[in-house]
């Protein structure tokens, strides 16, 4: 049913999804609000910014429990689409038409800015196939490297569904900003399902999962 959330669990680090992106626009409308980006966790990073698109409001991109929520499913009845979404109508209306989700959880356009640093850290416990990052830009000398040493070149306009679970951080050696779109879900739709399997099961990136309730 689409109104249950399925978690893919995963040992994998990250899968490619079979989406069109439209990243050059996107971009665009990214790079026209950076005045508009805020400071996203604390001191311990540095130029990493967010934008939330769907959330509580633009400003509001932390996790539930930075604004007194008792839980996610309590803050997520306060989500909004935020005046930001409204001023990104090519990324709103992508989200709402061609992105396979009814039911979204935050939305935040993200920003490491040139220079900076995502320190090393992990998001979760869960060996779960879930963050869905998008790269609206990705200058080559900016790196996601993972806790093991292993890097990642996150190509622009792929859609990557990243295990967060694993230590991870990136480091934007070069002279330009790097935008990227992150996306949670609140369900788990027929097409979506098919398209984690789909990429699970292509030629040589087979990997042994299961799909939980």
């Amino acid at each position: 049913m689409d109104s249950l959330k399925h978690y893919f669990i995963s040992d994998a680090k990250f899968l490619i999804l079979d989406i069109p992106v439209p990243y050059q626009k996107m971009l665009q409308e990214a790079q026209a609000l950076k005045h508009r980006f805020t400071p996203h966790r604390g001191n311990s990073h540095n130029g990493w910014k967010s934008l939330a698109l769907y959330g509580l409001d633009e400003d509001k991109h932390e996790s539930w429990q930075d604004y007194g929520y008792a839980n996610a499913e309590e803050a997520a009845r306060d989500f909004v689409w935020t005046t930001a979404a409204d001023d990104c109508p090519t990324i709103t209306n992508w989200l709402k038409t061609k992105f396979p989700c009814n039911r979204f959880g935050r939305v935040r356009l993200m920003l490491v800015e040139a220079g900076g640093y995502i320190s090393p850290h992990s998001d979760t416990k869960h060996r779960i196939l879930e963050n869905i990052n998008i790269p609206l830009s990705n200058p080559k000398e900016c790196i996601w490297r993972w806790g093991d040493g292993e890097e990642l070149f996150m190509e622009p306009g792929g859609v990557y569904a990243m295990n967060i679970s694993y230590e991870h951080s990136v480091y934007n050696n070069s002279t330009e900003d790097r935008y990227h779109l992150i996306v949670a879900r609140h369900d788990s739709t027929d097409e979506w399902k098919a398209l984690m399997e789909t990429a699970a099961t292509e030629p040589f990136h087979y990997i042994l999962h299961e799909i939980a309730t």
